[in-house]
């Protein structure tokens, strides 16, 4: 299970309920910090996690070629961000891909290698793309810089998202350095035949990584738009969407929250994990009504005896205490050692007795 170390925070205010620690194979801190310290890195721009990894672009050469546009939009993306100057006429071949998709990942990519055939994209992009792909649009910009992407960049001063118009900003005022071409990472190995799955998880874990550098520096926005390229990689990463709604809610977005969590239902319609996101959102929030009908759908996909203990409390605040002590047997018979689940059935027994 992936988790980040921010996501323990979560869990000490009982947000998230996840047991894991960081993998050991997750960058250290201190490799972390000499990244972000790199001469040629702006300090609101993206870590540079994946420069070097050269040995994935025979890979993702070819995943953008497949007929699969799910692989190709993922590579072009992760393209960008290796920066190899060999991709560079692949990519341009994608300004004329049938999905716009692909066709956006491709000139932002070109962009942030200081390709100027990505201009046009990016500055499309800037009016209508959700926030993290408008982030890399303008990191892009800011890597071709020349003055029609500067003038693009000044179009969008006052765009309404937080992190755009603070990420435009400090990109019309922050000079622009060259990154050197980075050397071949040693530890990775060529692997032109990886699965695409191990592919996409490679870098989402990166993302998840790169998003607790930001929260340790109490940047939300930042942990977000890594999160939402980690989803973008990874559909599944339930966690991914939770968080993610965690952070806008408690950044005062919570109709971007709840737009979030619907977001993995429809990614993930099938696991439970994905209703209780939703479920507990609105039971956290005091809104039972809301949370009943995603919590029921947790129950009846299968979910733990977390999901019916949240379940349970919810029918319990909506006055319907027979379904709640349903719930509660549920619970003491997949745990019947759960002294408070125990305790918690004992009191709506006595609660429904008083009612009669």
């Amino acid at each position: 299970m992936r988790l980040t170390l921010w996501m323990c925070c979560l869990l000490a205010v009982g947000t998230i309920c996840i047991a894991d620690q960081v993998e050991p194979a997750a960058p250290s801190e201190e490799l972390l910090d000499a990244l972000a310290n790199k001469p040629y890195r702006a300090s609101w721009a993206p870590l540079p996690m994946l420069r070097g990894h050269a040995a994935r672009t025979s890979l993702l050469h070819k995943l953008l070629q497949s007929p699969d546009a799910k692989a190709r939009v993922r590579s072009a993306f992760l393209l960008g961000q290796i920066g190899s100057g060999d991709s560079a006429a692949l990519l341009a071949t994608r300004l004329q891909d049938p999905e716009r998709s692909v066709r956006v990942q491709s000139g932002i990519a070109l962009a942030c290698m200081g390709d100027a055939r990505g201009i046009t994209v990016c500055s499309a992009v800037l009016g209508d793309a959700p926030s993290w792909i408008r982030y890399y649009a303008v990191y892009g910009l800011w890597c071709v810089n020349t003055p029609a992407a500067r003038r693009a960049l000044q179009r969008h001063t006052r765009d309404r998202d937080a992190l755009v118009s603070r990420t435009i900003r400090e990109a019309l005022k922050t000079p622009y350095i060259a990154p050197p071409v980075p050397p071949p990472r040693s530890d990775i190995k060529p692997s032109a035949d990886m699965p695409p799955d191990e592919a996409w998880d490679e870098a989402c874990d990166l993302f998840i990584t790169e998003s607790d550098w930001w929260w340790h520096r109490g940047d939300y926005d930042q942990c977000i738009r890594c999160l939402e390229a980690a989803v973008f990689l990874d559909p599944r990463y339930i966690d991914g969407y939770t968080s993610i709604a965690w952070l806008e809610w408690s950044l005062g977005r919570d109709p971007a929250a709840i737009r979030t969590l619907n977001c993995a239902i429809s990614a993930c319609p099938s696991d439970p994990e994905a209703y209780y996101g939703l479920g507990f959102h609105y039971y956290r929030t005091k809104r039972y009504a809301r949370a009943e009908k995603p919590l029921n759908r947790a129950v009846e996909l299968g979910g733990d005896h977390r999901t019916r203990r949240t379940y349970a409390h919810c029918l319990e605040r909506l006055g319907k205490l027979d379904k709640a002590l349903e719930q509660w047997s549920a619970v003491l018979a997949l745990c019947p050692e759960d002294a408070a689940a125990e305790q918690n059935s004992a009191r709506v027994k006595n609660l429904i007795q008083q009612a009669k």
